[in-house]
């Protein structure tokens, strides 16, 4: 039970060495570290394994602050991943009232802590005689401690939601695969905490087995990320296609398409994929290989390579000035070339000169 928090703690770690973070990273190491906080209370609360330390029961209730901003802090992950234009707002600033509402709370525990206090054994269910006959102050606080588990199974609904068209799309095809993993690590956080909470009200065992999933939930997400470096570019491509194409049944135009289109090439970057072709990136928008041929050449009077070619270099210019230790085979590589001379003769002849020469020039 104790190996998943402990691993969370470890991938929360690993975000933070990254050379560079974007939002997204912070996010996804904070999220991680309070969840890892949250798991390590539910093991104390569930197996009393603290029961003869002293300060424990204090040590453990003054994480639940921490523990309410967790729910918020996994919901806003999600839904950055799955807009790109996802801001914090004062809106948001509600989120945090049940954790002030917790450290409200706790300001009474100094107070009612004596040494009878530490008698009770907390890893019993609300709905037994046991917990009836706990001091209500104590009741409070452990109420407290297994709210934010039905928090996070109503503020995830909507993200499941939303992602659902993910999983009802091609499991086949290669870059829906990633999507459709991350959909059953949204569904396991729900999940999981639905049965905590359940569990705190009729079984501790159902408590326990609701950790094991959280823990085998959290090597899932590890695993994805290793195997999809783009994860979260991924799955946000793919769940605004899916709700691009149920959207366009309604009547969509050229105008739309085009724009989808300018969206993928400059907020997800599908031209780094070095596979990447004119049959793929129809899929991308639904519509056949001659349609997208069409457009490109109606619209902007250029052929499938010669526009893919061009998104690529500009990226590659970004990268040789704000990355100049880097080498130019590896910025290459990245913005979707197979080859360091491809590579080279096609940014030579769309700029006039070498790659390592626009370096020299612009550092």
């Amino acid at each position: 039970m104790f190996f998943g928090p402990a691993f969370a703690v470890i991938i929360s770690a690993g975000q933070m060495m990254q050379a560079k973070k974007a939002f997204i990273d912070y996010l996804f190491a904070l999220s991680f570290f309070t969840m890892a906080l949250w798991m390590f209370q539910i093991c104390f609360l569930s197996t009393n394994v603290l029961a003869e330390w002293d300060y424990a029961f204090q040590l453990t209730m003054f994480i639940t602050p921490l523990v309410y901003l967790t729910p918020p802090i996994i919901v806003f992950r999600y839904r950055w991943v799955l807009s790109s234009r996802f801001t914090l707002t004062k809106y948001h600033a509600l989120f945090l009232i049940p954790s002030v509402l917790s450290i409200v709370l706790l300001t009474f525990l100094p107070f009612c802590c004596t040494e009878e206090l530490f008698k009770y054994s907390l890893a019993l269910p609300v709905i037994g005689e046991k917990f009836i006959t706990l001091p209500l102050y104590i009741k409070a606080l452990y109420i407290s401690a297994i709210i934010p588990n039905l928090y996070m199974t109503i503020l995830m609904t909507p993200v499941l939601v939303q992602m659902l068209p993910v999983w009802r799309r091609d499991s086949n095809n290669r870059i829906s695969k990633p999507a459709r993993m991350g959909y059953i690590s949204a569904l396991s956080i729900a999940v999981s905490n639905l049965i905590c909470f359940i569990g705190y009200i009729y079984s501790i065992r159902l408590v326990q087995l609701s950790i094991l999933i959280a823990n085998a939930a959290t090597i899932y997400v590890y695993l994805i990320t290793q195997r999809h470096h783009d994860y979260h570019r991924l799955l946000r491509s793919e769940t605004r296609k899916a709700h691009y194409e149920k959207s366009r049944i309604a009547g969509l135009d050229v105008n739309v398409i085009f724009n989808r289109l300018t969206e993928l090439m400059r907020d997800e970057k599908v031209f780094a994929d070095e596979e990447l072709s004119l049959r793929d990136l129809s899929g991308e928008l639904g519509i056949s290989p001659h349609q997208l041929s069409e457009i490109l050449n109606e619209r902007i009077k250029k052929n499938f390579n010669t526009f893919i070619n061009e998104y690529r270099i500009e990226e590659a210019k970004k990268m040789l000035i704000e990355e100049p230790k880097r080498s130019i085979l590896s910025i290459g590589i990245a913005v979707g070339f197979n080859s360091n001379t491809t590579f080279c003769t096609v940014f030579s002849k769309i700029e006039g000169i070498s790659p390592s020469q626009y370096r020299k020039q612009n550092l």
